[in-house]
């Protein structure tokens, strides 16, 4: 009774009306009756009647033969569940069966959003149903209770009924009431379930006709364009659960119509959106698009593909007409205007044209539908037309050009060239199969000729732009004292001053020191970077890119060449000469502390003259006897002069202690080949220094002064980030440090391993009877060695170690990516990914030297660790993509290098010697036999030439590992002879390349020899 009752309302029946009619009808439409025209259906296929199937309704057998078997299946369950519900259908009359209830428990049926397979929850053989199927009462043919004349006209009626009557009921609803985008209620689902299932409608007409109706609402404006693709969704699950093949012809034509007719409707809707291209928007045509799409895609409207492409054409069509009006209505928007200068107005129309196209490719990257290309279409419907104005415009631009004082300026017309060519570079980008032959130089030679000529009568005044050289030495003084207010700026942020209320006492800094000192830790305080600070290093890129327009914009180059080409002859005068070196601090090494109350060194290095005034200053590297500072500072000198580096040991409270002193002598005649040399200055008490020393020549010329200044606004970008380098750093080794992996690996409890207890006792004998001294030298085969079986650590737990590191991270890294500048940014996450390497590599092995050393090699479970904190900081810093660095840029040598520690820490001993003598005789006879000069002023002079150097220094990196085996055998015993050997070996073959690449550019040093070196000066009073 309840689908009565639905059926009423859906028809505006009252209670009695429904009454009349359900006795009217109740002799005919009873349970029998229902039986009987599933007895009807059974004889109609196989009498191959047209109704509801036969063979001629299928393509193929293999079609008809799947249909006719589940018909059959699911009819025969059907009569198998009315006769099981009632018995006494089996037996009864018509007349019988009439007067009993009429409304018998339904069989379960289907749904319009999946398949109705009607016998999937019924039980039993049909076999059954034998004697039912072989009635003679029964004929084929078209006589049936419940099923109308025409079922499917009649079910899409229904359908259009169900979908006015909800949607009647959803104005009523709340606003904020969710509902079905199929918007059929569930009663009406029910009804329409049931009707199908009685008139033996198709799944697939069910859905296709649910998707028709769908089709014409919304071409009303009835239901929303969202109902649209859930509609689709249901057809294309269909069809990808049964093929196409397998339907009934009449489905097939059906859906393929509906498709087409849903085509036809969107690509109108489309053609209707492109009215106006320059104001279209992705999200105004997207939901067309989709559908358009997912109808192209199912393959149903091929056999329409000539009127699609019809369609098609008249899209392209439309835009190229939009296209047309849009140029014609901004040329005569900008031809209006009286500017007696005839070129602006061709400027606005090609800045206009480029930025239309820019914008266009932008919100459309893709082509529409793979056919239409927005940016090709207005390109090759605007470019020719603006070609035409061009030419139009010949003779008002020339003649305007001539004039005194001329209306049309020659910069003018050179932007024109620039702005026409880069159009003309779009349309050969965009419009490949429609070039344009355009003589471009053609056009602007007589423009180039008149500047030629202007050229000649300027030639004189040319000749004193000596002046210019005094602007740019002014500009370079300029950016220098800019970079020192910046960087000190940028310092005070990073190392605030503590006010006087939080100021530490003397007596509080000393505990503290002598507490540090006692437990042998430092308390890390996370730092906290600041927007400001961000803004500071984004100034100094900001001043980076000013300064190289400034050089493009007074075309550096060319004055220079015009000031050697023009130079005076040189003057018999003697002249000084000025040089300048760079002096970069790069390491000491073997430190010793001045007292033995410390293990570790806070140290930084000055350097000072001979009057003890100081040059330069760098800054402090904590806890360390091998620090590493890398600060190059420059030193303007007109003859020799002595340095002397100091390294000290920065005290918390009192004066700085000096750890020792060492001299280096600054001498154009020894410098003068311009190559970069290595100097390690021995310190006066122990320990000793590295320091890289280059000098080039001072000259009064736009380029070096150029490069001085770009030099400084480098050095400040460098120094910044390092200090930021700086602050990360110690928590990286707070959290990535032997310590953590000891507690990581004893978090496991590992099994009793059998093999290390058969060595302890083995030990213990030994130890009782004596062993020979050399059995204990020589290590097992690596397939000899015990094998401990350790619990596994989870990629979580080992995860879990650097939660607290990534969390500090996030919200640093987050300040970065907000307030950085992209390259800035980049830059700095590089800088920090460089450091974790370098702490993964800390980790692994010692650093390099020609001793062995009191590092123990990880095991092999640590080691594990190890990479897999390497693979979790890569994955982070990467963050799937959205990282300014690539995977090419991570994964970068030094990357490689550690991935090749892996391979060589579980080789033998011997092994490993053989490999780095290899190495080391394979890199030899690779390294180049002429040392190529420093890095020079004039190769930073803007950012074309930065950018040349890191391709070439990018170019010429080469892998370390045969550094990393030597490091590696650093941890093994018995390798102090070979490490020697293997160090003078390398530094014998070094000296006589160099020795070579001096014969070859005729230049001996012997001309200035040790004793040419004048004696160290008395330490001042002051340094």
């Amino acid at each position: 009774m309840p689908l009565v009752r639905v059926v009423g309302k859906l028809f505006d029946k009252s209670k009695k009306e429904l009454q009349n009619d359900l006795n009217a009808v109740r002799q005919v439409c009873s349970e029998k009756s229902a039986l009987d025209d599933l007895k009807t259906f059974l004889k109609n296929i196989n009498a191959e009647m047209p109704f509801p199937g036969r063979r001629d309704d299928f393509d193929t057998e293999e079609a008809y033969h799947r249909w006719r078997t589940q018909e059959l299946a699911h009819i025969s369950q059907l009569m198998l569940a009315m006769i099981q519900l009632k018995p006494d259908l089996a037996k009864s009359t018509p007349s019988e069966s009439a007067a009993q209830d009429p409304s018998p428990q339904r069989p379960p049926s289907g749904s319009v959003l999946g398949s109705p397979e009607l016998g999937r929850n019924l039980t039993g053989p049909t076999n059954h149903i034998d004697f039912v199927t072989s009635d003679e009462d029964i004929e084929a043919g078209d006589n049936f209770s419940f099923v109308p004349p025409n079922p499917k006209k009649a079910y899409k009626r229904l359908v259009e009924l169900c979908l006015e009557r909800d949607l009647e009921a959803m104005v009523h609803l709340p606003e904020d009431q969710e509902v079905s985008l199929t918007i059929i209620s569930h009663q009406h689902l029910e009804l329409l379930n049931e009707t199908a299932l009685r008139w033996r409608i198709s799944h697939f007409y069910r859905l296709t006709c649910f998707l028709d109706v769908i089709r014409y609402k919304y071409e009303r404006d009835e239901v929303p364009i969202e109902c649209i693709p859930e509609g689709l969704l249901m057809v294309d699950k269909a069809m990808h659960d049964v093929p196409l093949e397998f339907w009934s012809r009449f489905d097939a034509d059906y859906v393929s119509t509906v498709y087409g007719g849903l085509f036809n409707i969107f690509l109108g809707a489309l053609y209707e959106a492109l009215e106006d291209i320059t104001k279209l928007k992705p999200e105004r045509i997207t939901p067309y698009v989709q559908v358009l799409d997912t109808v192209q895609r199912s393959g149903l409207v091929e056999r329409y593909k000539a009127d699609i492409d019809a369609r098609l054409n008249d899209l392209a069509d439309r835009v190229r007409v939009q296209a047309v009006h849009q140029y014609t209505d901004k040329n005569y928007e900008l031809m209006s205007n009286p500017d007696p200068n005839r070129a602006l107005p061709l400027l606005h129309l090609t800045d206009h044209l480029e930025k239309q196209a820019k914008l266009l490719d932008k919100r459309f990257p893709k082509p529409i539908l793979s056919r239409l290309d927005l940016v090709s279409l207005a390109l090759e419907s605007q470019i020719p037309l603006f070609l035409t104005d061009l030419s139009d415009m010949r003779v008002p631009l020339l003649e305007g050009s001539t004039r005194k004082p001329p209306d049309v300026p020659l910069a003018d017309i050179f932007a024109l060239y620039r702005r026409t060519k880069t159009l003309l570079s779009l349309h050969a980008a965009f419009c490949p199969n429609s070039p344009l032959d355009y003589d471009l130089g053609g056009f602007f030679e007589p423009y180039v000729l008149q500047y030629l000529v202007n050229t000649d009568l300027q030639t004189a005044q040319w000749v004193h732009t000596v002046g210019v050289i005094a602007f740019v030495k002014t500009v370079s003084k300029l950016v220098e004292e800019y970079c020192r207010n910046v960087e000190d700026l940028f310092m005070d942020e990073m190392f605030p001053r503590r006010s006087a209320d939080e100021r530490q006492s003397k007596q509080y800094a000393f505990i503290e020191k002598a507490r540090s000192t006692i437990t042998g830790e430092r308390k890390v305080d996370p730092f906290t970077f600041t927007a400001s600070s961000c803004v500071k290093l984004n100034n100094i890129e900001a001043a980076r890119n000013l300064l190289d327009k400034l050089y493009a914009r007074i075309d550096v180059d060319t004055i220079s060449q015009t000031l050697d080409d023009h130079a005076p002859p040189p003057s018999d005068e003697p002249k000084n000469q000025r040089f300048l070196f760079t002096v970069k601090i790069v390491q000491a090494e073997s430190l010793v502390p001045p007292d033995s109350s410390s293990s570790k060194l806070d140290s930084f290095v000055t350097l000072s003259d001979e009057k003890g005034i100081r040059l330069a200053k760098t800054r402090t590297i904590y806890e360390s006897l091998g620090p590493r500072w890398d600060e190059a500072f420059d030193i303007s000198v007109d003859n020799s002069l002595w340095v002397m580096a100091s390294v000290r040991d920065r005290a918390v409270i009192g004066k700085h202690d000096t750890i020792g002193r060492g001299y280096l002598f600054l001498d154009p005649k020894r410098f003068g080949d311009y190559l970069a040399h290595e100097v390690w200055l021995d310190l006066d008490t122990a320990g000793r220094i590295l320091l890289r020393v280059s000098m080039e020549g001072e000259k009064d010329d736009p380029q070096f002064f150029f490069g001085r200044a770009f030099r400084s606004l480098k050095r400040a970008e460098s120094d910044m980030i390092r200090v930021i380098i700086d602050k990360v750093a110690p928590l990286l080794r707070q959290y990535i440090n032997r310590a953590v992996l000891t507690a990581l690996v004893k978090s496991t409890t590992a099994s009793y391993d059998y093999n290390k207890a058969l060595a302890g006792m083995t030990g213990l004998y030994r130890s009782a009877i004596g062993a020979d001294k050399a059995d204990s030298l020589i290590p097992l085969p690596r397939q000899e060695k015990g094998k401990t079986r350790f619990q596994a650590l989870t990629d979580e737990e080992i995860e879990s170690a650097l939660t607290p590191l990534f969390d500090y991270l996030d919200a640093n890294l987050q300040t970065f990516n907000n307030h950085l500048s992209e390259a800035t940014k980049a830059t700095v996450m590089a800088k920090i990914w460089k450091e974790m390497l370098a702490t993964i590599e800390d980790l692994l092995v010692p650093p390099l030297a020609n001793a062995p050393s009191d590092m123990k090699p990880l095991t092999d479970k640590e080691v594990d660790i190890v990479f897999t904190w390497l693979k979790f900081l890569n994955n982070y810093m990467y963050a799937e993509g959205a990282s300014p660095l690539t995977q090419e840029q991570l994964q970068n040598q030094k990357y490689r290098d550690l991935l090749s520690i892996r391979l060589y820490y579980d080789w033998h001993t011997d092994e490993l010697m053989e490999e780095a003598v290899r190495l080391m005789q394979q890199t030899l006879r690779g390294a180049p036999t002429i040392k190529k000069r420093a890095k020079t002023v004039y190769s930073q002079r803007n950012l074309g030439t930065i950018r040349d150097r890191k391709r070439e220094k990018k170019q010429e990196a080469s892998g370390g590992g045969g550094d990393m085996i030597l490091r590696i055998l650093r941890m093994r015993p018995n390798c102090t002879d070979f490490l020697a050997q293997q160090f003078d070996a390398y530094t014998q073959a070094q000296g006589e390349q160099r020795r070579e690449s001096t014969n070859r550019k005729n230049w001996s040093r012997n001309r200035f020899s040790q004793s040419d070196t004048p004696p160290v000066p008395p330490l001042p009073g002051r340094s």
